[in-house]
């Protein structure tokens, strides 16, 4: 059997196409780096138009903002790169036309700490889902088994989720996030967990 072929380094005038998409992209994906935080880091934004921003009051020509909805780093982040992988070479632009965005997710992308990448609603909200809830767990299986079954949620599941732990009350939040990471990678010690985590190894 021929091996797949290998993909291309980004080029530069590809990487300023893609940060041309981002600025205008429902969600975006950053590649930094922060004080006091591990590389690589990656950060999930979300695009607020200004017509959904939740806070006009005193605001004359109100504009889109960013609100930031997770982050993953360190060696979390390098252990789920095949997870990230997998969401984001979904991603498309309008023509249809697969935007590479995987190929960032090498040890030589995870370098980078000045790129914004474009995301679609899917693969924006899928990203936000996986990095909220990850956030405080400290087993490396578990974060990798959030990141997997995130992964297989259809577009219309992870905006529905998200949306469930990204409300305005905080006590909602918190209880929603509780409640699907209990789903997703039940509870620290369980001894399952591999199990599950190698069966969806398993299928890729």
């Amino acid at each position: 059997m021929a091996r797949a072929a290998k993909k291309k380094k980004p080029t530069r005038d590809e990487i300023e196409r893609l940060q041309a998409y981002a600025r205008h992209a429902p969600f975006f994906l950053r590649l930094t780096r922060r004080r006091r935080t591990t590389p690589p880091v990656l950060v999930i934004k979300e695009r607020i138009a200004p017509e959904d921003r939740d806070d006009l009051e005193g605001l004359t020509r109100p504009r889109a903002k960013s609100v930031e909805r997770g982050v993953l780093h360190g060696d979390a982040a390098r252990a789920c790169a095949p997870v990230l992988k997998r969401i984001l070479e979904a991603v498309q632009d309008e023509q249809a036309i697969p935007l590479g965005l995987e190929r960032f997710m090498s040890a030589e992308g995870l370098r980078r700490t000045d790129l914004n990448l474009p995301l679609d609603d899917e693969a924006g909200a899928k990203l936000a889902l996986f990095f909220r809830l990850q956030t405080n767990i400290h087993d490396a299986e578990r974060i990798e088994l959030i990141g997997r079954r995130v992964a297989l949620f259809s577009r219309e599941e992870a905006v529905y989720w998200l949306a469930n732990i990204t409300p305005s009350d905080s006590a909602l939040a918190s209880w929603a996030v509780r409640g699907l990471r209990l789903m997703l990678c039940g509870e620290s010690g369980d001894p399952r967990v591999p199990q599950l985590l190698e069966r969806l190894r398993a299928r890729g």
